[in-house]
């Protein structure tokens, strides 16, 4: 398939879901960062969808 024809589906959700999460300001100083804060949030959230605990 060509690009082109995929403009029409509808983004995976977990893309899309980083993309939301891209708009959050990040509050912490970008030398001490080691994981982007929009992947931090879709770990928090996936897990939270598994019902982790720890």
């Amino acid at each position: 398939m060509t690009i082109a024809a995929l403009e029409g589906f509808e983004k995976p959700r977990l893309k899309a879901l980083l993309e939301h999460f891209s708009a959050i300001e990040d509050p912490r100083e970008p030398w001490r960062v080691a994981h982007p804060l929009p992947e931090v949030l879709l770990l928090v959230v996936c897990g939270t969808i598994c019902d982790c605990d720890d």
